[in-house]
């Protein structure tokens, strides 16, 4: 005689549960490990292009590069680039595959910017590297195919699509202020040499953002301004700089500033900065090591840009 017989409904039922149970459970774990992974090789991705960096610093008599060199330039405007770069062009006049903006072509604004990540591009040999898998904006970087956004006729940003990639920025005004290549005329400050950082290992040199620059809050508009570490006069020297550096705080993390208008606003850059590793940022310094750090300091704390061209900061330690 036969003993064995079939679950009950209500054991299948118990089991499923048990399952749907265990599911719940571990799901969010297997994410977290998940974004862990992902932060790590963003740290990788960051600390090589740090490394690359300073070689590049090296062979050019300690100097650092501009997050952005505008090709040729405009007598009515010095922030205007008028000519397609000729690191973009290959030698019977077509534009090569690794140009960053493929799809709008020859004549596209973007490929009118020698972004700093074609300067670093023959020490780090790779372009991958660009691409942070963590990043939540689209995937965008030299040859990459995606369609994205682009900027206007003038060259202002209107999109994900500038700055060459989307996933690393360089400290914009105190290390890295834009200038000119390929003629053109510019009244903005010279190249800053890394022996001329105070504090090496605590100013960002690079981190985790959308678009090539970054800054920090110094208008104070997202409300984190660290006054107690400010001498006053940080906001001043980001202007005379360009007045659009103001709003690069807006870059950081996983936010989205625009030029043109119709981006984020300072409150939803409150919000969107965090998505991007729960809000713990990953920064490489201008000696080369990395680290994450709360995006509460990358906005508002100038202890960790500066390097006291606008004045000394008594108490950022040195």
């Amino acid at each position: 005689m036969d003993n064995k017989r079939a679950f009950t409904l209500i054991e299948l039922l118990v089991v499923i549960a048990i399952i749907a149970i265990l599911a719940a459970i571990l799901f969010p774990v297997f994410a977290q490990a998940k974004l862990a992974a992902k932060k790590t090789a963003d740290l990788s991705n960051l600390k090589q292009l740090s490394l690359a960096a300073i070689m590049y610093t090296n062979d050019y008599d300690d100097t650092l590069f501009a997050h952005q060199y505008n090709c040729g330039g405009s007598s009515l405007n010095n922030y205007t680039a008028v000519q397609t770069c000729p690191d973009y062009v290959s030698g019977n006049n077509t534009l090569l595959n690794t140009a960053p903006d493929i799809i709008n072509g020859f004549s596209s604004p973007t490929n009118m910017h020698d972004y700093w990540c074609f300067v670093v591009q023959p020490y780090t040999k790779n372009f991958q590297m660009l691409a942070d898998s963590g990043s939540t904006t689209p995937t965008f970087y030299p040859g990459s195919p995606a369609s994205q956004l682009y900027p206007n006729s003038s060259g202002a940003v209107s999109g994900y699509g500038f700055g060459g990639e989307n996933s690393y920025a360089l400290n914009a005004a105190w290390l890295a202020p834009s200038a000119y290549i390929y003629g053109g005329t510019t009244t903005l400050p010279a190249s800053v040499t890394l022996t001329s950082v105070p504090r090496v290992a605590s100013t960002v040199l690079m981190m985790d953002a959308t678009l090539e620059a970054a800054a920090p809050d110094v208008s104070n508009e997202s409300g984190l301004w660290n006054i107690g570490h400010a001498n006053g006069l940080e906001a001043a020297f980001v202007n005379s700089l360009d007045p659009d550096y103001l709003q690069f705080w807006m870059n950081q993390g996983g936010s989205n500033w625009t030029q043109t208008g119709g981006g984020v606003t300072p409150l939803q850059a409150g919000n969107l900065i965090p998505q991007l590793y729960n809000g713990r940022l990953n920064v490489a310094w201008t000696d080369g090591h990395t680290k994450s750090l709360d995006w509460h300091q990358t906005v508002g704390d100038i202890c960790y840009w500066s390097t006291d061209i606008e004045g000394a900061h008594p108490n950022c330690s040195n």
